[in-house]
């Protein structure tokens, strides 16, 4: 049986309601480069400060088409959800029963310009073990300003799984 997915909540993004230490790190980190402008700089973001959250991170592009690019999916993000880790368009890299979802996240973060916090949880079964199976896991959302002539806006999803 495929996996469904179910929104559990959605969160005030706050150093008290994120529980993964990897996503506060990268929470605080994105607080600092983001300073007193609106946004931080993606030119001004390095990977190797927050190395422990790169696993489970996804990178979106959104393009100035207002279309969802996935450029980089962590390793923890491909095993989980069996995402290739090829460069393409949402459409083509989310399962189908989650790209709703998905694109309904990531089209709030580029209207409001703002970090977002859900909690949610998977359900499914397989042939081998047949009574449900659950995983939970918080995905925090952080946008980043980008000049460029294609991408308008660079998203940085972590998900963290309990």
């Amino acid at each position: 049986m495929a996996k469904t997915f179910d929104i559990v909540k959605v969160l005030e993004v706050s150093e008290l309601n994120i529980k993964s230490v990897a996503q506060n790190n990268l929470y605080r980190y994105w607080l600092e480069l983001k300073g007193d402008k609106d946004l931080p700089e993606w030119q001004s973001f390095d990977p190797c400060v927050i190395r422990e959250s790169l696993p489970g991170i996804m990178l979106y592009d959104v393009k100035k088409t207002g279309d969802f690019f996935v450029s980089i999916t962590g390793e923890n993000c491909r095993e989980t959800f069996g995402i290739p880790s090829t460069r393409a368009p949402v459409e083509d890299i989310v399962p189908s029963n989650a790209l709703p979802d998905v694109k309904s996240r990531l089209s709030h973060v580029l209207n409001t310009r703002k970090p977002h916090l859900v909690t949610k949880r998977m359900t499914w079964k397989t042939e081998m073990s047949p009574e449900e199976q659950h995983q939970s896991y918080t995905v925090l959302f952080l946008p980043f300003a980008l000049e460029h002539e294609k991408v308008q806006l660079k998203i940085l999803n972590s998900l963290y799984f309990h």
